[in-house]
């Protein structure tokens, strides 16, 4: 059978060719940001490798104050640490935080849930920002407190009043407390608490206190060199001026004891230089120690100095045409677009516990990716150990953003987006040329098929057959044989005027003749000419009977009810019907099963449409020749098979046969046909949801196929 390349398939094969380039492109897109991924990740982790080698065998870039070295893997306790980021900016102590701006994502928070009084009401709470610069560390708090209460004026008791406390190891490692407490707003003066609860001023840690509509600011400048590895800050509060009795005590971490104290690390200079020496643009360095406590920094990931969301810098642009411009515009708009400015949930972290990190103080390289809380970029760390005498004393991580990954990817797919409206673009051309030049083609079979039939329905032309092997030239050629099978059957319908008359004029004579000879004949003889008149009458009655017989079938199939009933048993039973009826004529019934044959149907409809059959093939048997009614099953149908022998069927016709008053008879019978038995078998076959065949066998044999579905 040869392959059709038929309209779908020409269409769908011209409209597969859109899906090409932006499958393609897809696929592109997918591999190149896996290969870009895997590239960053490979780069970032040789990079750390080279930064981790840098700090192999250097321990004393890991010791606290103290000259210790955390050599020890131990869990991260809940006790507060603190990393000091080196400030960039000069600090003024005025109270004000427009010097900070820079360290707004570096700011902590407190509040009554670490009053160390565990008092439920307390109300204040402060924020706090820190950086060191130059030897010195500066702390900015911002408090939030209903009621001020200073110092009173000739009062001694320095702690009956707000104030805060800063309790810290020095470099000795003793434990030390100091108050910084105003008698009112401006510049304070810390006060040491000796052991004896007696003070002493310390005019190296410098102050001013700053009132607000909402509490009060204190900023104040302490010098490195009086911290040691630890410090902790907290705020008194006193709300009730006669009592002056201290209501909570908001604190970074415990104050009371040494070990209750926070962690801190102040940048050594040594790390500082080292990592200024091996950090990039847009990526960040951390080195921990086997505490995951960070002790070096690097540069931050975000631009901190914008107030806007801002694209990533990118490189510089080739000059673009108008609309070029504009569909990068209109790209942006619905493209994710690198940005510099994100929420980062590590900005004011100074321990880190990732797993990556956890992995690289286990001895072990990581790369990990991670999203941002606002899911704006992504970020990749890659995390190495630090090795003295073959053990690990810390981690170095370095961490980059996707912008460069994403910046890439945009700019593929805005040439994906380009090269496929190009696609559609040409697609549209070629599909609007296929569609013209088969809009061409069919207005001409439409030309040819208007004019191939007369005003009076005569057919008086004809349509050319199509060489083009898809549906229009199948439609072409369909219609051409249709055209033809109609100018057949308008032929015999023309001549059906010539065979009623040849049929009506007989039984029309016999009345005639019948009714003059009784005018001139006696009484006695009228008889005969009447029986005759009778037998003419009849006949016309008959002819009429039949034209109408088709048309009855019809209006009685649409209310006929069905049931369920054995074609077997039915088909055998006719068959012996008819060996009775006719003697001289032979029936042979077969079949192929002795189990019952069931389908649904109308058996008295059946039993009309074999007799139908049965009473064609009895008219073109040769004379002594059997007729075969066979009854066959397959997988979902019955067949009925009826064979006589007799002159083959024309080739032409084979197809014909069941139409309305189709007729094949050349020799004269005793009852009129009209040729619409063999239409009345399509029509119930048809009822029963079967078909209806008929074709040559061998040995000059016809055969009569019906086939009907099986009742399941």
């Amino acid at each position: 059978m040869a392959f059709k390349f038929t309209i779908q398939r020409k269409l769908l094969l011209a409209s597969a060719t859109l899906l090409i380039i932006p499958w393609i492109g897809y696929q592109y897109i997918q591999e190149m940001q896996n290969y870009l991924q895997k590239g960053m990740e490979d780069s970032l982790l040789e990079k750390v490798k080279l930064i981790a080698a840098s700090l192999h065998e250097r321990p004393t870039l890991f010791r606290n104050q103290n000259g210790k070295v955390h050599n020890t893997l131990q869990p991260i306790t809940t006790t507060q640490h603190l990393y000091v980021r080196p400030l960039k900016s000069r600090i003024k102590l005025d109270g004000i935080n427009d010097d900070w701006a820079g360290f707004k994502s570096k700011t902590l928070s407190y509040d009554k849930n670490n009053d160390l009084l565990k008092n439920n009401n307390a109300d204040l709470q402060y924020k706090m920002q820190l950086g060191s610069k130059k030897h010195s560390l500066y702390v900015f708090f911002q408090v939030t407190d209903d009621i001020t209460v200073f110092r009173k004026r000739n009062s001694l008791h320095i702690d009956q009043s707000d104030h805060l406390v800063i309790a810290m190891q020095n470099r000795k490692g003793e434990y030390v407390r100091y108050i910084l407490t105003a008698r009112k707003p401006g510049w304070v003066s810390a006060y040491r608490i000796n052991p004896d609860n007696s003070n002493a001023p310390e005019i190296r840690i410098k102050g001013n206190w700053l009132t607000t509509s909402s509490g009060y600011n204190i900023e104040i400048r302490i010098p490195t060199y009086l911290i040691g590895e630890k410090l902790s800050f907290a705020f008194a509060d006193v709300d009730d001026r006669q009592t002056r009795k201290i209501k909570s005590i908001i604190a970074t971490s415990g104050i009371d004891s040494l070990q209750q104290l926070g962690t801190i690390v102040v940048p050594s200079v040594q790390v500082e230089k080292l990592l200024a020496q091996v950090k990039q643009k847009n990526s960040r360095i951390w080195v921990v120690n086997s505490y995951f406590h960070v002790v070096g920094l690097t540069d931050q990931l975000v631009n901190e100095q914008a107030g806007y969301p801002e694209a990533v810098n990118q490189p510089e642009q080739v000059q673009r045409s108008i609309i070029s411009g504009l569909m990068h515009l209109l790209y942006q708009q619905f493209m994710k677009q690198p940005s510099n400015i994100f929420i980062d949930d590590l900005s004011s972290a100074s321990q880190l516990n990732t797993p990556e990190v956890v992995s690289a103080l286990n001895g072990k390289a990581m790369t990990a990716w991670r999203s941002t809380p606002d899911n704006r970029v992504s970020i990749l760390t890659a995390t190495h150990p630090v090795y003295s005498d073959g053990k690990v004393i810390g981690a170095v991580a370095i961490e980059q953003t996707s912008n460069n990954i994403l910046l890439l990817q945009n700019q593929a797919m805005e040439i994906l987006i380009n090269l496929s409206i190009l696609t559609f673009l040409i697609a549209f051309i070629v599909l609007l040329a296929v569609a013209i030049r088969l809009s061409a083609r069919i207005r001409k079979l439409r030309d040819e098929a208007e004019n191939s039939i007369s005003q009076d329905g005569k057919v008086t032309g004809h349509i050319s057959n199509s060489n083009s092997n898809d549906e229009i030239g199948d439609l072409s050629r369909s219609t051409s044989d249709m055209l033809e099978r109609l100018g057949q059957y308008n032929r015999y319908l023309e001549s059906m005027a010539s065979k009623l008359a040849h049929e009506l004029r007989t039984p029309i004579t016999v009345v005639r003749s019948s009714i003059e000879n009784m005018e001139h004949t006696n009484k006695e003889d009228k008889t005969v000419y009447l029986q005759r008149a009778s037998e003419g009458i009849n006949r016309l009655n008959n002819i009429l009977t039949r034209m109408s017989e088709a048309s009855r079938l019809e209006q009685t199939l649409q209310t006929e009810d069905t049931e369920v009933f054995a074609l077997n048993e039915l088909v055998q039973g006719c068959v012996e019907g008819y060996q009775q009826a006719r003697a001289e004529q032979g029936y042979i019934f077969k079949t192929d099963t002795n189990q019952p044959v069931t389908i649904k149907g109308s058996p008295d409809l059946v039993a009309q449409m074999l007799d139908k059959l049965v009473s064609n093939a009895n008219d073109f048997s040769d004379t002594g020749t059997d007729i075969i009614i066979l009854l066959k099953t397959d997988a979902n149908n019955a067949i009925v098979r009826v064979i006589n022998t007799g002159k083959p069927l024309q080739h032409e016709m084979q197809n014909n046969l069941f139409d309305s008053m189709v007729s094949l008879r050349t020799r004269k019978t005793e009852q009129p046909h009209l040729g619409l038995g063999l239409h009345i078998v399509r029509l119930i076959a048809e009822f029963h949801h079967g078909k209806v065949k008929a074709y040559n066998m061998d040995n000059n044999q016809v055969c009569f196929e019906v086939s009907i579905p099986l009742y399941s």
